[in-house]
C-alpha cells in the first residue's frame, strides 16, 4: 500500500515484453543464444512476473470501492480474491499451450518472440485500464473528500 500499485504494473508491462522477446531470443535482434542469456532472462521474468500480477489485487480491490462508493464487503473481497488466483493460472495454461502450438509450426525463437510480441497488446491494455482506473478514482475521491480549515482532508457524509 506504501508504493502505487499502477506503478509497478505499467513499468512490469513495458519491461515483460522484451524479456519475453529475449528467452529465445527473437531472430529481428539478431543476439546470439546462450544458456546464460537464457538463465538471466529467466531469472528477470522471476522478478518482474510477480511484479506487475501482486498489484492486481489491490487494483481490483479499488475498481470495486469506486463503483460501490467505498464500500468494500467481505463476501466482495472473498469474491475478488477468488478471481484473482483463478485468473493466473489459466492465463499460464492458455500462454503454455498457444507456445506449444506456435512451436510446432515456428521455431523455439520465434514461438517466445511471437508471445512477446502479443505481449505489448496486452500491454498497451494494461496502461489503457490502468489509466482510467487512476481518472475514475479520482473523480470519485474529488467527489467524496473536502478540507477543513486546517488543511486536513475529510470524507463527506454518505
Amino acid at each position: 500500500d506504501r508504493f502505487n500499485p499502477y506503478f509497478f504494473v505499467m513499468f512490469s508491462a513495458v519491461i515483460l515484453p522484451f524479456l519475453y522477446m529475449f528467452i529465445g531470443p527473437i531472430p529481428l535482434f539478431h543476439v546470439a543464444s546462450s544458456k546464460l542469456q537464457l538463465m538471466l532472462v529467466l531469472a528477470l521474468l522471476g522478478f518482474f512476473v510477480p511484479m506487475g500480477c501482486t498489484p492486481i489485487l489491490l487494483i481490483m480491490f479499488d475498481v470495486y470501492k469506486i463503483r460501490n462508493k467505498g464500500e468494500l464487503s467481505i463476501s466482495a473481497s472473498n469474491t475478488i480474491v477468488s478471481l484473482y488466483c483463478s485468473c493466473f493460472p489459466l492465463g499460464a495454461c492458455i500462454g503454455s499451450f498457444c507456445a506449444g502450438i506456435f512451436s510446432v509450426y515456428v521455431s523455439f525463437q520465434w514461438s517466445t518472440g511471437g508471445l512477446g510480441l502479443i505481449f505489448i497488446i496486452q500491454s498497451i491494455l494494461a496502461f489503457a485500464y490502468c489509466w482510467k482506473i487512476g481518472k475514475m478514482k479520482k473523480e470519485f475521491y474529488s467527489k467524496t473528500q473536502t478540507s477543513n480549515a486546517a488543511g486536513e482532508i475529510e470524507l463527506k457524509d454518505k
